[in-house]
């Protein structure tokens, strides 16, 4: 589902190694006030004042497969992409909801459902140009 483009903004701080060791590493944002609803997006991220952005998918809850997390965590998992990201600023625009937060009944599940999301949140950014980048309507002079 299309939501309104929210941009979270935060530096690079550790978190507890999880989306690494499942295969999905995360840039985890320090955003104190998030404002929006838990769930995974689809979004666009820049890191430190790059001027490209990436696509990602990003994790906005407190990992209820885990039950050991109280605050609410902003984890960015930039595709295609490595390297050390700790302390450095980082954006990200969600675009879309892909669902909601939910706990998972085992770990296996988990890294079923979050690949799953990667194949959707490449899908819906195909659609969703960068940040700055507007696509012309298919009715604009020397469009076919």
């Amino acid at each position: 589902m299309n939501v309104q483009p929210t941009t979270l903004a935060g530096t690079v701080v550790h978190g507890d190694g999880r989306g690494h060791g499942l295969g999905f590493p995360t840039a985890n944002l320090h955003v104190p006030h998030v404002g929006c609803p838990d769930g995974v997006y689809a979004a666009w991220a820049r890191v430190a004042d790059e001027p490209l952005w990436r696509e990602a998918t990003v994790s906005i809850g407190d990992n209820p497969t885990f039950g050991d997390v109280t605050d609410t965590r902003v984890e960015c998992h930039i595709h295609d992409f490595s390297g050390d990201l700790y302390g450095t600023h980082a954006t990200v625009v969600l675009v879309s909801l892909i669902r909601d937060m939910r706990s998972f009944e085992d770990v296996a599940g988990l890294i079923e459902r979050t690949a799953a999301d990667l194949v959707v949140s490449r899908r819906l950014l195909a659609a969703a140009p960068p940040p700055g980048i507007h696509h012309a309507p298919a009715d604009a002079p020397g469009t076919d």
